[in-house]
């Protein structure tokens, strides 16, 4: 297997730890790989974020959360440089789970997230640097 191919089984297996991490409503997994500065593009607004704040989010939002459906509608579309430091990775994921609230009340969500990840190599890991999230 060449670097390119590697590569994209590296991304790939990042993917699947973002949607395990999502069923074991696990922040810390979630955002093991995000870079400590991080891009993230959403409604027309860009922000940059730190991994604790970050990690709080999710801490937040997954806190009494149960997720049914965290899957591919099609196969994630990953894009790698030529020297394998950069990459891409284009994913359409149906998301559908439960949250109880404050109150009690269970609240159910459920929709489609499309969206752009881009990823560095550093210190020969891979390590994911922006978002751009868009939600059906």
């Amino acid at each position: 297997m060449n670097e390119i191919e590697k590569a994209k089984q590296e991304l790939l297996a990042i993917h699947a730890g973002h949607r395990k991490a999502h069923f074991d409503t696990d922040a810390q997994a979630l955002i093991a790989k995000q870079a400590e500065s991080y891009i993230y593009v959403r409604d027309g607004a860009i922000h940059r974020t730190s991994r604790e704040a970050s990690l709080e989010q999710f801490e937040r939002y997954f806190e009494n959360a149960t997720y049914y459906e965290w899957d591919d509608l099609e196969p994630p579309i990953v894009q790698v440089s030529q020297d394998a430091s950069l990459a891409w990775m284009i994913t359409r994921t149906k998301v559908r789970r439960t949250q109880t609230d404050e109150s009690g009340e269970q609240r159910e969500s459920e929709f489609v997230y499309a969206g752009i990840m881009m990823y560095e190599k550093q210190n020969g890991q891979w390590i994911y640097t922006a978002n751009v999230s868009t939600f059906e």
